[in-house]
C-alpha cells in the first residue's frame, strides 16, 4: 500500500547559484533555496555565515554577483528596498532600525504616512496600527507612547508590524 504523495507546493521565492562577494570576502558562495507558499524559514549559521547578505539580497538591498533570484514566477531584479517592498517583500532587519523618541503609530508609518488630503489622518493610522499589533497579538498598552519606552519583545513586535503595512503578499 502506497501513501498519498504530499501536494507539490510551487515556490514563492527562488534561489539558485547566488553568490556575492565585497572586495576579497565571500559572502555568500552558489546559494540554493526554495520557499514555497505559507512556509517559515529560519536562517541559522555562525556570525559571518552570510545570513544578513542573503537576507539583503532577497530584500533588494544588494544585488547578486552570481545566480538567479525568481519571486512568484519571475525573475527577480530590483533597484533597491523601496522596489523589493513595493513587489510584496517585507523584511525586520536584527537592528530593528526604530525612532526611539516617536510614538508606536508614528514608527509604524515612517515615511508611509496616511493623509486625508493633505492632513495627516492620524485616525486611520491609530486604527491600522492596533489591527496591526491585535493581529500578532501584541502586548502593547497604547500606540501613543514612545517606543523608547518599550521593552525588547515590544520593540521587535513594532518592528514586525512596520513590515506588515501596506499588506506585503509574503
Amino acid at each position: 500500500m502506497t501513501s498519498p504523495a504530499a501536494p507539490v507546493r510551487e515556490s514563492v521565492l527562488s534561489l539558485a547559484g547566488v553568490s556575492k562577494r565585497f572586495g576579497a570576502v565571500q559572502a555568500l558562495t552558489e546559494v540554493r533555496l526554495e520557499v514555497g507558499a505559507g512556509e517559515v524559514v529560519a536562517l541559522v549559521g555562525d556570525n559571518g555565515a552570510g545570513k544578513s547578505t542573503l537576507v539583503k539580497v532577497i530584500s533588494g538591498v544588494h544585488s547578486p554577483d552570481a545566480g538567479e533570484v525568481t519571486f512568484d514566477g519571475a525573475r527577480f531584479a530590483v533597484a533597491g528596498p523601496a522596489e523589493a517592498q513595493a513587489m510584496g517583500i517585507a523584511t525586520v532587519f536584527q537592528d530593528l532600525a526604530l525612532c526611539d523618541n516617536l510614538d508606536v503609530v508614528a514608527n509604524l508609518f515612517l515615511g508611509q504616512e496616511l493623509h486625508r488630503g493633505p492632513v495627516l489622518d492620524e485616525v486611520a493610522m491609530e486604527k491600522e496600527a492596533w489591527r496591526l499589533l491585535r493581529s500578532l497579538s501584541a502586548k502593547i498598552p497604547s500606540v501613543r507612547i514612545p517606543v523608547a519606552s518599550l521593552s525588547g519583545g515590544q520593540r521587535q513586535t513594532v518592528a514586525i508590524a512596520r513590515s506588515l503595512v501596506g499588506a506585503p503578499r509574503w
